[in-house]
């Protein structure tokens, strides 16, 4: 039986985490835990006092007594109320002793620190009488709960001041701002006083406020936000697979008609068929880059119309990390991530064995099936995985398809022996590279069209190009049939798209290869042959890099990877400029969210081929990347003595983009060359790097593991190198420690010292040195950081601080974001026994708690907790904390002071619980709150609006779904918050828009979602993309659902004007124009708009305008279009004047009409 939970002692370890959190530094931490009581501090008086006799600068330091005296009365008061814990009291003694300490080291500071603590003690009340005349009422225990909140946020303020670097030298100029955080606190304080003087009036209302303790009809809301928690942080605990990035870029990718034979089929149209029972799984086959990812993506996106889907593309990439249990586990989570219910399936497993066993994993999905409805799961590359593990998962796929009656699985692969074997009797076969001929003609129309018409070619060139490009799509229809591939048609087409010469591309096309092999044979030539003898060097070591990392390396990372020399002792592993990926390693690799990989993994298989002459040797590779790693890590940007101000200039340089990579892998390298090298003897250069490396990177704090475990033996090293032998295996106990627990990354962490090496020092003070880069900059400056952290980092730096978690590694785009996942590994639900284990470890579900509870502990106290109304000026502090802490049965209690608020409070507690809180508290507290507009006459909607806004910020789809479920917002109101969607960037908020606007389609609200759409041609909406990709992505799938075609060439026209006024981006003008817009409208016209600054993406927009027909003699009554200053300067950026801009697109304009009856490929 579980016990009941205390939110007061919860509070107060509450407290402890986020003041431990907050300080950062463990070493710190245990310097304050071991000063227990105030004997301790007074003992730190008297020493005081008798150095400062000695100097002759004795201090006031009788006028911190009634401090002392009142907190200790508080830490007395708080035994009688509270299980009290050593890190409680030492909490309360310990800072104050070491902050007389530090502050002595300079009289001003020493004088400021004695007298706040002297404030503060005569606001502090007298705790014993207080006690004992509140001593029967249980809600003192909220009160001293909240007044520890506020000592010990006083203590982390004024130490975080104190850590400075620097603060004798700026305590003028820096301590009165800390001065101002300090009085805020002991407002509150006050605060809190006034409510326990203030107890004896209220008595008599508090009997009626435990009366309604657990009132029955919020018991629903408030056990859906805790299963909601526990899910949360059971999936962040497993880290399921996510594959919606995979999918969204797979579906913007598919080209118009292709798949539309596969959707027709007959055996398809019965596997698709809920209803049929005799074709449950369906088996995709086909040869290599046939198309079968393709096809999966096209499938999936028709099942997420009629059931349920789960999708996971499988990719070489990834192959040695794959697992069957991983894909289940991705499986699992995509079906219940949009239901409550299902959602309490999880959290009523055992994580632990929900995480290891396949047998409980698959026991949970076959659960989850039987009670999903219609659900559709969909596997595409089952072939890219290890034979034994693809063996486990077609195994379990099989036997669950066999109980799941409403259930259909896809399977796409290769038609390999043992994936034969199995699925040939159990599956509907449809063999694709001989019916996909017509999807690959239409994906070369479009693509040479698209290309013809990116690249401005004349005419003449157009029908050249078209003559030589006849036999990839109609002279030998054969070849195609025969080849049978996408992937043939896309590399031939890609091996032309950056070449700049005619003569170039029509040699290139002139005999086109036999085969795939022949395709890549040419590409691996071009590799070996270049232009410029350095490009081969550079292109072979990339393309050796990608075939034998253990993981992907993004494109930031090989780009710093090749500035390194090994063994250069000195070397600065500056990056000058871009990488040309495509153009130095041909159109065989791709750039994937940042990630540098193969287009198909037959690509990787070719290179790296010993029978291929002029083949990538892997463990040449392998040596190379690992010696460069090595030599990264010993240079003198991982110096450990370097001062935070050197560290922050060398993250602005990029000096760091490879260090998260090398210190994770340049181990496994290492050992991966020892395992691929015959050779008992290691190299010389390899020893040299590891020789330097142990040398001016030991870690002389280094602490040996008492476990073996994990530990390693790499024989090469044994004789001739003992030293390095005992480096390597001492790493790679450390690696398995890292990965075993759940270590975070802050200062003083003991997890450090069991690294050899001072990396893992390095590690925490460059997490660190991003944060303080944006967080603590204002303004200009907090942009030009954002850019150059992006610029160097990629677009994910904030990367999890949990070692073990898979975005230690991805990281996260936002702070918001990182903090968000962040709360997710904490364990919130603590054994109540003391002396238990799991009493500091907790456990990350309630159910999991009371499991431990029922097998090893016989009994367990019930605790009831009680309220009492405050005064409107105590309740605001009180509050804003109970709701951000979504403490929603606390928040109950003091709802009828909260009615009392000021408007504009209520509104500011409602938005936070709806950025972060859950349904349970927006719930409660959206009804109550006035719904007065600023300033202005009603707006029954404004409320809902602002929290609306809000939950996208926040990514908080819970409450989104809940706002909308209660048809609080109009459609109004759902172009009102579109912007926010838009900017959003998140893959929820996204999915769940997308997911609204065709609900509101399938129930025939037409009106509803054609206004929305209307309202997002405005320029607010087009402005929040921001020129970013998948933001202009999203509005434009936004546009093509609603078909705004049917709006009118006027209305699109504004959107034009508003395009031209805001991003500039030629994409979303080239859709507009596309569609119909008036490429004239309004005045200003789109062509002024453009014209009215003058920057590269004003004068790209302002020549496609030209060249779509924009009257260049455009003018107002006062002004010529050539007074805009884009048109003054435009030459700057096209290297043309503005007439010879207007001359050279009227020319283009009068080849394009002749041309207008031209079909391409005919």
């Amino acid at each position: 039986m579980a016990t009941t939970f205390d939110p007061a002692q919860a509070a107060f370890e509450s407290a402890i985490r986020d003041f431990k959190e907050g300080l950062d530094d463990e070493r710190l931490y245990k310097t304050i835990l071991e000063s227990k009581s105030i004997d301790d501090v007074y003992d730190a008086t008297d020493k005081l006092q008798e150095e400062q006799a000695k100097n002759g600068h004795l201090r006031h330091l009788s006028k911190i007594e009634p401090y002392l005296r009142n907190l200790q009365e508080y830490a007395a008061s708080i035994e009688v109320f509270i299980q009290v814990k050593p890190d409680i009291m030492a909490l309360i003694w310990g800072p104050i002793k070491l902050l007389l300490q530090w502050a002595s080291a300079l009289k001003t500071s020493f004088d400021a620190i004695i007298n706040t603590i002297a404030e503060i003690g005569t606001l502090l009340p007298e705790f014993t009488r207080v006690v004992r005349i509140f001593g029967n009422n249980k809600q003192m225990n909220d009160v001293l709960a909240l007044f520890f909140k506020d000592i010990i946020e006083f203590y982390a303020i004024a130490l975080r001041f104190f850590k400075l670097p620097r603060w004798k030298y700026l305590f003028e100029s820096l301590w009165p701002r800390h001065r101002e955080k300090i009085k805020l606190i002991m407002n509150l304080i006050e605060g809190h006083v006034r409510l326990m003087r203030n107890e004896v009036q209220l008595e008599h209302i508090q009997r009626e406020h435990e009366a309604r303790l657990r009132q029955l009809e919020h018991f629903e809301m408030t056990e859906k936000a805790n299963v909601r928690g526990e899910y949360e942080r059971i999936k962040t605990g497993i880290s399921p697979k996510s594959f919606d990035g995979t999918f969204y870029r797979l579906s913007g990718q598919t080209y118009e008609g292709t798949g539309k034979w596969l959707l027709e089929d007959a055996a398809f149209a019965r596997w698709i068929d809920i209803s049929d029972s005799s074709s449950r799984v369906l088996w995709l086959q086909g040869i290599p880059g046939a198309g079968k990812t393709f096809l999966s993506s096209t499938v999936a996106a028709k099942t997420q119309k009629l059931g349920r889907t789960a999708f996971a593309f499988l990719s070489h990439t990834l192959s040695s990390s794959t697992t069957a249990i991983s894909v289940i586990h991705s499986i699992i989570f995509q079906l219940v991530s949009d239901d409550q219910n299902l959602q309490t399936v999880i959290c009523e497993s055992s994580r632990e064995t929900l995480k290891r066993d396949i047998g409980n994993a698959t026991d949970l999905l076959s659960r989850i099936l039987a009670c999903a409805g219609p659900s559709y799961i969909i596997i595409d590359g089952l072939d890219e995985i290890g034979e034994f593990e693809r063996g486990r998962l077609m195994g379990y796929i099989i036997s669950i398809s066999k109980t799941c009656d409403e259930s259909k699985f896809l399977i796409s692969s290769r038609p390999e022996s043992d994936i034969s074997a199995k699925l040939t009797n159990e599956a509907i076969v449809i063999r694709i590279d001989r019916r996909n001929t017509g999807s690959i003609q239409a994906f070369v129309n479009q693509w040479v069209q698209q290309w013809f018409l990116d690249r401005e070619f004349l005419l003449e060139t157009r029908d050249e190009i078209l003559g030589h490009l006849s036999p990839l799509a109609s002279k030998s229809k054969v070849k195609l049939i025969m080849v049978g591939m996408f992937l043939y048609a896309k590399v031939i087409l890609s091996s032309i798209e950056y070449m700049d010469d005619v003569t170039e591309i029509c040699n290139e096309l002139i005999v086109l290869p036999e085969s795939l092999d022949d395709a890549y044979h040419r590409i691996l030539e071009r590799v070996n042959t270049p232009e410029h003898p350095s490009l081969k060097e550079k292109a072979r070591k990339i393309l050796g890099w990608m075939t034998c990392s253990p993981k992907p390396l993004t494109i930031q990372e090989i780009q710093q990877a090749l500035t390194i020399v090994p063994n250069d002792k000195e070397g600065s592993a500056k990056v000058i400029g871009n990488l040309p990926l495509i153009k130095i390693c041909g159109p065989i690799v791709e750039v994937v969210d940042d990630y540098v990989q193969f287009v198909h993994f037959t690509a990787k298989e070719y290179i790296s081929s010993p029978r291929i002459k002029g083949s990538i040797g892997i463990a040449e590779a392998t040596l190379g990347l690992a010696m460069r790693c090595v030599t990264y890590l010993f240079q003198p940007h991982h110096d450990p003595n370097l001062t935070d101000e050197e560290i922050h200039d060398n993250l602005l340089d990029g000096a760091y983009v490879l260090h998260n990579y090398a210190t994770n892998t340049w181990f496994e390298l290492v050992k991966n060359y020892v395992d691929l090298n015959k050779s008992q003897t290691p190299p010389s250069g390899l020893v040299d790097v590891l020789e330097t490396f142990l040398r001016e990177r030991y870690n002389g704090r280094f602490k040996k593991p008492e476990d073996d475990t994990g530990r390693q033996n790499l024989a090469t090293f044994e004789n001739a190198q003992p030293e390095l032998q005992l480096l390597l295996v001492q790493t790679s106990q450390f690696r398995h420690i890292c990965f075993a627990s759940e270590h975070r990354i802050q200062r003083g962490a003991p997890w450090i010292d069991f690294d050899p090496t001072t990396t893992s020092d390095m590690s925490v003070r460059l997490h660190g040195g991003i944060d303080r880069l944006v967080l603590d900059a204002l303004g200009s400056d907090k942009d030009y950081y954002y850019t150059k952290i992006r610029r160097w980092y990629g677009r994910r730096p904030f990367k999890c601080r949990f070692l073990h978690c898979p975005d230690h590694r991805h990281g996260f785009e936002t702070t918001q974001q990182r903090r968000s996942h962040e709360k997710n590994h904490d364990r919130p639900w603590k054994c109540s026994v003391p002396g238990c284990q799991y009493a500091e470890g907790g456990f990350l579900s309630r159910k999991m708690r009371d499991t431990h509870l029922d097998y090893f502990h016989q009994s367990r106290e019930e605790q009831t907790l009680y309220y009492s109304k405050p005064t409107p000026d105590e309740i605001e502090p009180l509050v804003f904390d109970l709701v951000k802490a979504d403490k929603v049965d606390a928040v109950k209690m003091l709802l009828p002071s909260f009615r009392e608020l000021p408007y504009k409070t209520q509104e500011q507690i409602t938005s936070i619980a709806a950025f972060s809180g859950s349904t349970a508290m927006i719930d409660l507290l959206m009804d109550l709150t006035v719904r007065v507009r600023h300033g202005r006459s009603t707006d029954p909607y404004f409320l809902e609006f602002e929290c609306a806004r809000s939950a996208i910020r926040g990514s908080n789809v819970e409450v989104l779904e809940f706002i909308f479920e209660r048809q609080f917002i109009n459609s109004d109101n759902m172009a009102r918050i579109f912007p926010a969607v838009v900017a959003s960037e998140s893959i929820q908020v996204r999915g769940w828009w997308d997911k609204y606007v065709d609900t509101c389609l399938k129930k025939g609200q037409r009106r509803a979602s054609q206004y929305a759409s209307f309202a997002c041609l405005n320029a607010k909406v087009i402005s929040s993309t921001s020129l970013n990709p998948s933001r202009e992505q999203f509005l434009l799938d936004h546009w093509e659902k609603a078909d705004i075609s049917d709006f009118g060439s006027h209305i699109l026209g504004r959107a034009l004007v508003a395009v031209a006024s805001t991003t500039r981006s030629i994409r979303l003008a080239a859709y507009l124009i596309r569609q119909g817009a008036d490429i004239e409208y309004g005045h200003p016209t789109p062509l002024q708009a453009a014209a009215k600054v003058s920057t590269a993406q004003g004068a790209g927009l302002m020549k496609f305008l030209l060249l779509h027909g924009a009257n260049p003699e455009v003018s107002t009554p006062t002004s010529s279009i050539t007074d805009e200053v884009g048109v003054k300067g435009i030459s700057q950026w096209l290297n043309m004047t503005w007439d010879e801009l207007v001359e050279h697109t009227a020319k283009e304009r009068d080849r394009v009409k002749t041309e207008a009856n031209v079909i391409i490929l005919d």
